[in-house]
């Protein structure tokens, strides 16, 4: 994917995220698409886009919203940089390794994001952010599928496509080498 188009996609995702997610939310918790689409870059592209995309627009994120800056940025890198770690062993073109390495990197996020916040002094108590994941990675990981099933189609190619020009890697089965 060229650069400006996921620039404008994740922009167009950054004003929705901030303004109308929270109307579709679920027992007051919405999908963080943001964190959704930082985990499929860096699962699907192999450039590191989704661990830029993911600290720039967390610092914005924080800036805007957050009551300090750089912690969603950084529960956004730890989680891009998890999935790329873990997309070297998954096929990127099944849906079920997206959702694997898309559950590791939200329950990743969520993880440091908590933590980060509780060596800030937030009151919330593990069992109260432990209340809330079922529903929050229930809806994360309906977002990775929805932008899986998207944005595959731009990165992987096969031989008998009538685009294909090589340069793609071939998948191989469940597992690449």
């Amino acid at each position: 994917m060229k650069t400006r188009y996921a620039i404008l996609l994740f922009t167009v995702a950054f004003v929705i995220q901030a303004s109308m997610l929270r109307y579709i939310a679920v027992y007051d918790v919405s999908p963080n698409i943001l964190l959704c689409l930082v985990i499929m870059f860096a699962f699907l592209y192999d450039e590191p886009l989704g661990v830029v995309f993911g600290v720039v627009f967390g610092i914005l994120w924080d800036t805007e919203f957050g009551l300090y800056i750089g912690i969603s940025a950084v529960s956004h890198m730890s989680a891009a940089l998890a999935v790329m770690k873990i997309k070297q062993y998954l096929n990127h073109e099944l849906l079920l390794p997206a959702l694997v390495s898309g559950l590791a990197g939200i329950i990743l996020n969520n993880g440091v994001y908590w933590g980060l916040y509780k060596l800030t002094g937030i009151p919330h108590t593990f069992g109260y952010i432990l209340r809330m994941q079922p529903v929050l990675i229930a809806y994360n990981l309906l977002f990775v599928m929805i932008f899986h099933l998207i944005l595959r189609r731009g990165v992987i190619r096969h031989r008998k496509d009538r685009d294909y020009k090589g340069g793609f890697k071939e998948a191989k089965g469940f597992i690449m080498k």
